[in-house]
Parts: structure tokens; sequence; C-alpha cells
């Protein structure tokens, strides 16, 4: 009988997050590997400044890298780290003028987004205008949806596992994910793969790595 693989993924998790408290913290660099592109996504749906991401993605590892005597094993890190991701987010909102929402019926907000994109004079291949194109729509989307949208449709987690990291029941986040879903419309949806938008990979992923365990050497030099 084969083995569960999420079982594998935890125990080498737990085996990585005990080493690092006893002091090998080198190990935390494969954590940060592994879920950079997760948690780039999921700032990515609170924050549309590729800059600002990157720097509260460093601020939520090292957070994490202080609090990970208090990760308990029982629950996911992805899950632990997505929460603290979102934290995070929320507070460099809540401090800048640069995300100020407009209401545009009851509870929804829509963040009024500048068009950043500069069109190349020469065509682009048809693969990446599509992915660009797909990622200024979900731009467009409410808050509340977008994350539960980039989770489930362009980071493949599963409902149980959106439910933990937003703290919202799964009947809800599949009714936020079915309203997503009809503000996108079937149409542009299937302009592209999506699976493969907002990628977070070589040079981006290596430069967070680096930033984080430089500071995380010199803030504990005993290790």
């Amino acid at each position: 009988m084969k083995g569960n693989p999420t079982i594998k993924i935890e125990l080498n998790e737990a085996l990585i997050i005990e080493k690092v408290l006893d002091g090998e913290i080198e190990l935390f660099e494969i954590l940060l590997r592994r879920y950079n592109e997760l948690l780039f996504r999921t700032i990515r749906s609170y924050v549309d400044v590729e800059t600002d991401v990157e720097d509260i993605m460093q601020d939520t590892y090292i957070k994490a890298f202080e609090k990970l005597y208090q990760f308990n094993n029982n629950a996911m890190f992805s899950t632990w780290l997505i929460r603290i991701g979102i934290n995070e987010a929320l507070q460099k909102k809540r401090k800048s003028s640069k995300y100020k929402t407009v209401a545009l019926q009851q509870d929804d907000y829509v963040l009024q987004i500048e068009d950043r994109t500069i069109m190349n004079p020469e065509h682009k291949a048809m693969y990446k205008e599509s992915s660009c194109f797909m990622e200024k729509a979900i731009d467009t989307l409410p808050e509340k949806y977008k994350i539960v949208f980039m989770l489930k449709e362009v980071e493949g987690l599963a409902i149980s596992d959106i439910s933990k990291c937003l703290n919202l029941s799964n009947s809800n986040v599949k009714v936020r994910l079915h309203r997503a879903r009809k503000m996108l419309q079937n149409s542009i949806l299937s302009l592209t793969d999506y699976m493969n938008i907002f990628e977070f990979g070589n040079s981006k992923c290596d430069r967070i790595v680096n930033n984080v365990m430089e500071y995380i050497h010199k803030t504990y030099p005993r290790f």
C-alpha cells in the first residue's frame, strides 16, 4: 500500500522545524523555498505593489522564524505561515495611504489599482499576454473573494485548508469562490492557464531567501 505523501511532507517539516529550533538555522531555507510561491500569491491577494509584497514576505518569514517555537506540529506549517502573511499584509495596508479602498456596495471593497502595465512594442507570446491579462482580471476582485480564488484556483489548496487559513466555514469559502468565478466569467478564465500566473521563482525566490537568512544570521549570531 502506498504511503500518504501529505503525511511524509508533514513529518519532514516536523523534523526540519525541530532541527531549526535546535540551532540548525540553515535548514530554515528549505521552508522558505518550499513556500515562497504560496506566500507570494497569498500576500499578492492583498497588496498589488510587488516591492511591497516582497517586503511583507520577508517580514512574514522573520516573524515565523522568531515565533517558530510557538508552532504546533498538529497543524500544517503552510496554514500557520499563511495566517502570519495575511496579518502582515493587512497591517501594511492599515499603515499605508497607498492602500485606501473604496466601497462599491455593502461590505464589498475593490482596490483602485493603477495600471502599471507597460506594453512592449514587440508582440509578446500568447501565453504571456494571457497570463498578464488574467492577473489584471484577478486584481479587480474584491479582496475577500480574491484571496479565496488565489488560494484555490491558482495555488490549488483544498477548501478545508483555505477554511483554516482564513477562519471561515467550508460553505463560506465555497460561496466566495463561486462569486469570484462569476465575477471573472468563464470567457476570461479560459484565456490562460492560471496555474502558472503570479509565479515566484528564480531570482525573486533567491532574493527573498538571501535577505531572510542574512537577517537571521545577523540577529541571531549565537547560531
